[in-house]
Parts: C-alpha cells; structure tokens; sequence
C-alpha cells in the first residue's frame, strides 16, 4: 500500500530535519572545539581554521568507512538501533529537530550519513572563515 504524497512529502521532511540537524549540530560542537584548541596553542584563529579543515576531512573520512558496505551486508541490514547516544539525545532536543516527532530508526538517515553531512558542513565552516571572514 502506498502512502499519499503528502504523507512521503511530510516523512521525508521529519527525516531531513532530523538529519540536517544533526550535522549542524556536529558542525558547530566541532567547529568551536577546533578554534577554542587553535587559540589555547597560541596559533589563534588561523590555526582554529586549520584544526576546523582537519577536523572535518576527518569527519568526511572516518564517516566513508562507515559507510562502506561490509561484505555480507544487504542493503538496509545496517541501519542504526534504536539505541541513541548522549549526543544524539541532545542534537534531539535542540529546535527545530524537537518540534518534530522524529521518524523511526528504520527511516532515518544512518548515523554516519549525518556524520557525513556534518564533515562536509565543517569543511564548509572552513571555507567560510578564510573567505567570508578573512582568516588566513
């Protein structure tokens, strides 16, 4: 039995929240992590910069491998439990992700995707410190 497309439309909008919410989250833990590190070692924010870059090649990386089929594995054999960590509850009661029943863990975008989006997102974060602020 098919849903009506409002239906699909308003579950594959509380699994994007879901997801989106989540990187930035991540996005802005890990960004404030890496320029609180770059100016505590004296390199201030241009080293902050640096340490944001790494970090989010590092999210980038280290979500790849995660996401990487396993040998066996079929698709969808892989999804996360529904077992949710500390910082997953937390990314859960920040808004707008708490304003939206979130969707089963069957639905939602496993959580290296989100991790994923969260690297590409602090990579973004970089950039945007070289070139919109003017770290160098």
């Amino acid at each position: 039995m098919r849903l009506p497309s409002h239906s699909r439309v308003r579950r594959s909008f509380r699994v994007w929240v879901d997801a989106i919410g989540y990187a930035l989250v991540l996005t802005a833990v890990v960004t404030t992590a890496a320029v609180v590190l770059g100016i505590a070692t004296g390199g201030g924010f241009v080293r902050g910069k640096f340490f944001t870059f790494l970090s989010g090649w590092v999210l980038v990386g280290y979500a790849t491998v995660r996401l990487w089929p396993k040998r066996g594995e079929e698709e969808g054999e892989s999804l996360s439990g529904t077992r949710r960590t500390r910082f997953q509850r937390a990314v859960a009661s920040v808004p707008p992700v708490r304003w939206i029943r979130t969707p089963p863990p069957t639905e939602r975008v496993r959580v290296a995707g989100k991790t994923f989006l969260g690297g590409v997102l602090t990579l973004f974060a970089s950039v945007v410190m070289e070139v919109g602020f003017g770290v160098a």
